[in-house]
């Protein structure tokens, strides 16, 4: 179950992007993809406790870590890289894989299981930002990008457009995984476009997903950022939303425990089909 710092191998995306690659556990595979701001080493509290049941797949999105990037960024192109890996990870293991995906990552796991990944089932964690901008964030992130203050990037995008609490923020800020999120500060301007537009550019394609879907939500995140999952279910044909209680935006580090049993529970045997829990609120 452990992981080395060293990728276990790179793939290719179809623009050809390396992509670096970890893989741990053992058993039926299960695709991490994270969020924005961060890398696959956001998953190190989770990935242990889906590892003593799981061949876990995570994987540094591109603009991050040690894998590459574009001058020029196209949310499709995220959707190319997610597919590289859950393909390749398909592949290695003769059928369809399950995908849990957080944030902008479960935006990024949903679309490339829309775009024909080999995906058996897809839990979105906490999915995108939030369904109201507030005006003039996105500009605030990019005038603090481009005078490098990117420390204030991501407070603007964690108060005010994902709407976490003081305390949440100033827990991610101690951990060690902080100075990870201010070398990806760059690239929260893009995905933050590419997230508001979300459910409105796919919305024909999640509509058509004939993947069984977990939307788990925080129970203490805020209406606006709960409403993405409540807009996100009703929006896919076999999904059912799940609240943690005493959760946000962060439980793949507070509660990782839960999370992974939560998770564990839904895709259940890759034998079987996806169930999960009671759905506390469902579509």
């Amino acid at each position: 179950m452990t992981e080395t710092s060293t990728p276990t191998r790179t793939l290719k995306s179809a623009d050809g992007t390396p992509l670096a690659v970890w893989v741990s556990g053992a058993g039926p595979t299960v695709v991490l993809v994270h969020g924005t701001t961060s890398d696959h080493t956001t998953y190190d509290e989770l990935r242990p406790h889906l590892a003593q049941h799981r061949t876990v797949v995570t994987y540094d999105r591109r603009g991050r870590g040690a894998s590459g990037d574009r001058d020029t960024y196209d949310f499709e192109r995220e959707l190319e890289d997610a597919a590289a890996v859950i393909d390749d990870a398909a592949e290695r293991q003769g059928s369809p894989v399950d995908v849990f995906g957080h944030s902008f990552g479960a935006f990024v796991a949903l679309g490339a299981a829309a775009y024909g990944s080999k995906v058996r089932a897809v839990v979105a964690y906490s999915p995108g930002f939030g369904a109201e901008y507030p005006d003039g964030a996105l500009g605030r992130i990019e005038a603090a990008t481009a005078s490098d203050d990117l420390d204030t990037a991501l407070q603007v995008m964690f108060a005010e457009i994902i709407g976490m609490p003081a305390d949440e923020i100033e827990m991610m800020r101690q951990s060690p995984v902080w100075p990870v999120r201010v070398a990806a500060a760059g690239t929260v301007a893009r995905e933050c476009r590419a997230d508001e537009g979300f459910l409105r550019n796919y919305a024909q394609r999640l509509s058509e997903l004939a993947v069984p879907v977990l939307v788990v939500d925080g129970a203490t995140n805020t209406a606006p950022k709960r409403q993405i999952s409540t807009d996100l279910s009703a929006a896919l044909p076999i999904s059912r939303v799940l609240e943690m209680a005493g959760q946000g935006h962060v439980a793949h580090h507070i509660a990782a425990s839960g999370l992974s049993d939560i998770s564990l529970q839904f895709f259940g045997d890759p034998g079987s089909v996806p169930r999960g829990p009671a759905p506390v609120r469902q579509s």
